[in-house]
Order: structure tokens, then sequence, then C-alpha cells
């Protein structure tokens, strides 16, 4: 990556606020409190940094020091620009006295200012997820010379009821060693998925990695998102008339790219739902991911544009009337039982169609 200037208008000696100590170093990652002292110590040699030169003293991977630049800007620790081409360029270290002025409010004549900030861009960077090593047995050793390894590995065995296997242990210290998870928020993570009946390590990775990409650093703000996610979840199988169980995997599978891919609000994947039920009157994700995939495709981002789309699709068609009177006569001949004549079959992608448009 290119070289960062940085500015820093604090004195030539490595000075550490009392307020950091105080109110924001015991809620971070120690990994981001060591990229937030480095960048203070390199201030002072007023020399060019990189994201990759931090990296490699460190031992991060970029990734690792974007993240961190990310959350001490949500902060007010740091402000970042950016060139033309959304690349990094500066970074301005604030003084810990004045971050209450970091982000304005909603009422400040600067908040539109605020809302196209820095963070936001930094924001968009893509995620990529550090390489997961086979740890030796020297390394295992040393980690299991940590109460919190002995403790999370402990936790594991009884939530997931299984003597942990080599392969699952080493899942485990990568939650901790690369994606810098804390141990309260990694017994968290396997708690969480075993209350939804997902034991399998490998869907306990993907959520880890999901929260990693959404920069969860905290129980809290992992809790915050998994009651939303439980809350939505519930709603889709309620919508489908399942209210007795639990979505399977490949059915949380879908409603995470509904939400998550997508960005689809729950209004939006229930009215899919619904029109799957009045369509083949019977619950399908598959049926219901096909028009939320046609929708995503067509640009839908709320509810008034699908009321949109309908009115255009019977404004260019005229179906409109022909659908009524084939509902009305469709409803006599159901309603016949001495009627002999067999009933219309419908093509999949014709009832997709309809369902999509009416």
């Amino acid at each position: 990556m290119n070289e960062i200037t940085l500015q820093n208008n604090q004195t030539t000696y490595t000075a550490i606020s009392n307020r950091f100590l105080d109110d924001y170093m015991p809620k971070a990652n120690g990994e981001f409190v060591k990229v937030y002292l480095y960048l203070l110590r390199s201030s002072n040699a007023n020399s060019p940094i990189s994201i990759s030169g931090i990296a490699d003293k460190m031992n991060h991977t970029e990734n690792d020091v974007l993240r961190s630049l990310r959350y001490w800007e949500q902060e007010g620790l740091l402000k970042l620009t950016f060139d033309a081409d959304s690349s990094l360029t500066g970074i301005a270290l604030c003084d810990c006295k004045q971050t209450s002025l970091a982000y304005p409010s909603k009422e400040s004549a600067s908040y539109a200012d605020t809302e196209a900030s820095p963070a936001k861009e930094l924001s968009n960077l893509p995620f990529t997820a550090p390489p997961k090593p086979n740890y030796t047995n020297t390394q295992l050793q040393d980690f299991l010379g940590s109460e919190d390894i002995e403790q999370i590995l402990y936790v594991a065995q009884k939530y997931l009821g299984i003597t942990l296997s080599d392969m699952d242990t080493n899942t485990i210290l990568y939650f901790y060693d690369g994606l810098h998870f804390s141990a309260d928020l990694i017994e968290y993570l396997i708690e969480y998925c075993v209350s939804i009946g997902q034991r399998n390590m490998r869907y306990i990775e993907k959520v880890a990695l999901s929260w990693a990409e959404k920069g969860y650093h905290t129980v809290n703000e992992a809790k915050n998102s998994t009651t939303a996610y439980s809350k939505n979840c519930f709603a889709v199988m309620k919508s489908f008339g399942l209210n007795n169980r639990r979505p399977g995997n490949s059915e949380l599978l879908l409603i995470q790219k509904w939400i998550n891919e997508y960005g689809f609000s729950i209004d939006i994947i229930t009215e899919a739902c619904n029109r799957t039920i009045r369509s083949i009157h019977q619950p399908s994700f598959e049926y219901a991911d096909r028009i939320l995939t046609k929708w995503n495709k067509s640009g839908v981002k709320q509810m008034s544009d699908i009321i949109e789309q309908d009115k255009q699709y019977v404004k260019n068609t005229g179906q409109g009337k022909e659908n009524s009177k084939t509902s009305k006569s469709d409803t006599r001949i159901s309603n016949n039982r001495f009627n002999n004549i067999t009933p219309r079959n419908y093509a999949y992608d014709d009832l997709e169609r309809q369902l999509l448009n009416h």
C-alpha cells in the first residue's frame, strides 16, 4: 500500500493520556491498543508509515491493522483521510480531551459531512480473514499454559458435549490468536451456536468470521446482533407457519443471505414468504429465495419498490383484470365436487412470474 502521512499535535515524547488509559484502553482489544500505541510512537519520528509496515512490525495482517484504525476512528481518537481512489493517505491523532466533539449530532450543521467521513469509506474496505494456521505442538503447549485458553477449551467441551479433536482445538485457538476474540466473546460464540442447535465446528467458524467481518469486539455487540437475528428468524418461520421448530442449516444459510448479503429488511423477507404461501400453498425457502433473488437483482430496497413494480407490471401487461377473472373461474371449478375436468397445472416459472408481480 501507499505510504501514509501521520500528524500529531502532541509533544516530542510519547505521552499517553490518562483518559486513554482509564476510558479507552480497558474496553479495547489488546491488538488494537498495540496499533494505537505504535502510531503514537511513530508520530514523534516524523517519518512516513504504511499499513504493510505496521502489519510487519506488529506481526499482524494488513486487515488486522485496518480494523484497528476503523475502531479507533469510531472511538474518535483518529481521523483518516483518503484520496480520490478511496486509498488511505493520512492519519491524524486526536487529543483524548476532544473526543466528545469528534462526531457531531444529527442536529448539527456538519452532520452531513460526518456521514461521508473516512470512517464510512474504511468500513467499506473488503474483509479478508487471516489465514488459519496449523499450530505446532510447541505452540499448543504455549497456548495451554494460558488460563484464558484452558477456560475456553473447558467451556467449549461442556457446551458441545464432546472431547475436542486437534482440529477443533486448532480452530478455537484461531478465534483467539487469529481473529483476536476475547475469551468471553469465544465463550458466547459457542454458547450462541449451541443455543440454535448448531454444534458443528465449521458452522461455529463461519459465525466467528461473520462477527470478525462486522467488527464485533465485545459480547454486547455480538448479543445485540444475535438477538435481532433470532427475532428475524422467528418472523420468517412464523410467516411460513413453522412456529414449532427452529430453521435447519440450509434454511439458516438462506436467511443469512437475505439479511446480510441482500440487505433486505424483515418486512420484505416476510412479504416473499407470504407470496410463496399464496402461490404454492406450502412453505418453501427455495421458492422464497427465488423471489428475493429477483427482487435483489431488480434493485428492490424497500416495500414501496415492490408495490411500484407490481403497479408497473399491471400497467404494462394489462393482466390485472385477466388474472382476476381467471381466479374467479378457477374458484368455481375447484368448488364443484362433480367437476371431472383436470385442474390447471402451472409451470414453476409461470407460478413464480405471477407471484412476483401480483
